[in-house]
């Protein structure tokens, strides 16, 4: 096998017609330029088109993820304000008993109509409910009631509250309400 010498391809192209020597440069250059394209042009053209499809596809994994920790943080934020309806009650703690101390000191015992206890069992919950009946109250009446109950000693919320004008006393009202409270049974 003989070694290849370019002084020898020099001599080859220096021996060639001018014209053929035009034809040869304009056949060089095309190689050039085809290779220049097919191997640094095209890939980086292709690379930057995969890079902008990747950079879109990552933005819109953004966005959606921003949407679920929105979703999350809300979901948590109610999570955490429900948790104070099972807040740890003593064991002792007699709703009906405490509601009656806390309605008869809001209003006189002529307003009251009735008190019924009740109670409902689930596998995880039992609720306490008292449903509450009062006549002839007055605003500050039950301004007074509402925020005994709710702001008091033991802070509960009312389930129901349903509040009517008498139709012969403008001034006075009677009301209906429930009052509930829920308590862990300890079965997960």
């Amino acid at each position: 096998m003989a070694s290849y010498d370019p002084r020898q391809l020099l001599g080859y192209y220096n021996r060639l017609a001018p014209r053929e020597r035009i034809l040869v440069g304009v056949a060089a250059v095309s190689v050039v330029s085809i290779l220049l394209y097919s191997f640094v042009w095209d890939p980086l053209q292709t690379s930057r088109e995969q890079l902008t499809r990747r950079i879109t596809a990552k933005e819109k994994d953004l966005s959606e993820i921003q949407r679920e920790r929105d979703t999350y943080l809300d979901l948590k934020r109610r999570l955490d304000s429900n948790q104070a309806a099972f807040a740890p009650v003593d064991s002792s703690f007699n709703l009906f008993a405490y509601l009656q101390g806390e309605i008869s000191q809001a209003v006189s015992k002529e307003h009251i109509l009735s008190m019924n206890p009740s109670t409902k069992n689930s596998a995880e919950f039992q609720e306490e409910m008292v449903e509450i009946k009062l006549q002839q109250l007055s605003l500050p009446q039950i301004v007074d009631l509402v925020y005994r109950v709710e702001k008091g000693q033991h802070p509960l919320r009312f389930s129901r509250l349903q509040i009517k004008k008498r139709f012969n006393d403008i001034w006075n009202f009677d009301v209906g309400a429930t009052v509930s409270l829920l308590k862990s049974t300890g079965a997960s």
